[in-house]
């Protein structure tokens, strides 16, 4: 059932996923700043940092015929939980060779086990990305992939937050604020 706010606007349950290890690193930041708006704007936002105890899919199947259960028992049988909880996917990764981090594809692949007949639950998605370098094709390779699957499993992309130039010379943590600013609207806006 859809709620709506005092400001007539829909009120969303939103999962952030970040798909980096690197608590208040640049991705961690960059989501942190979109939750923040998100939950003033008077969304309800559980967010989760993919953990190392994370398999990919071993394409075995077993789920398909298991009552959508997946067979390897890690993390992911939490976040099941939370995922079907939620109407809004927010993916946040890093950048990491030309595309999104290996935890969150392992995220995405072992959805697979609550797929049926290839049909995936709805969602509204938002994509948060950084990356060290700042060049007009950074994030090309990453955006294509992000726009295949979404149009693949049925979703709707919200749109995306790209934050390139990430590093400085003391090699702490840094974000643009710009792009912090341009997340936490982001997630006041929705």
């Amino acid at each position: 059932m859809i709620q709506i706010g005092k400001e007539g606007r829909r009120m969303r349950r939103i999962l952030i996923v970040v798909g980096s290890g690197n608590i208040n690193g640049h991705t961690d930041q960059l989501a942190r700043a979109f939750e923040k708006g998100a939950i003033q704007a008077g969304h309800e936002v559980k967010r989760i940092v993919l953990s190392k105890n994370l398999q990919g899919c071993q394409g075995c199947g077993a789920c398909q015929i298991n009552q959508h259960h997946c067979v390897i028992q890690d993390s992911m049988q939490e976040y099941y939980a939370m995922f079907e909880w939620a109407d809004t996917l927010v993916l946040a990764s890093p950048l990491y060779f030309w595309s999104i981090s290996g935890r969150l594809k392992c995220f995405i692949d072992r959805l697979y086990a609550i797929s049926q007949n290839d049909e995936y639950p709805y969602q509204e998605t938002f994509l948060l990305m950084s990356a060290g370098d700042d060049h007009f094709w950074t994030f090309e390779q990453a955006l294509s992939f992000y726009s295949f699957y979404t149009k693949a499993l049925g979703w709707k992309s919200l749109g995306s937050v790209l934050a390139g130039g990430c590093h400085d010379e003391s090699h702490q943590p840094y974000i643009p604020p710009l792009k912090l600013q341009e997340a936490y609207e982001k997630g006041l806006s929705l």
